[in-house]
């Protein structure tokens, strides 16, 4: 990942601290949201989540289809809020599963 993109993400985890009581309150576990793809590493993607301009979100590799790219940067992903890291300040995510009725 290119330095720049470090920085951006330092400056959302600041952020996201600011933020981390409101944060979990607005994104309790099993909440679905909607959110854009700002950042791949080898571990997963970081996300803006939509309405949480402030919420630093993660969707760790291990919960993305299995034998795919990750999600370029810019997607947009429909997540599922999993848990709070409250030693970093992430929303945990994983990808929402469209259950047929």
């Amino acid at each position: 990942m290119s330095p720049d993109a470090w920085r951006l993400l330092d400056g959302r985890a600041e952020r996201a601290g600011r933020s981390w009581t409101e944060t979990k309150a607005a994104l309790p576990v099993s909440e679905r949201v909607r959110a854009r793809v700002l950042a791949a590493m080898p571990f997963g993607v970081f996300v803006e989540i939509d309405g949480q301009p402030d919420a630093l979100g993660l969707v760790e590799i291990t919960t993305l289809p299995r034998g795919g790219e990750l999600p370029a940067i810019g997607v947009f992903l429909d997540l599922v809020v999993v848990n709070h890291a409250d030693h970093n300040w992430q929303v945990r995510l994983r990808p929402a599963i469209e259950t047929a009725e």
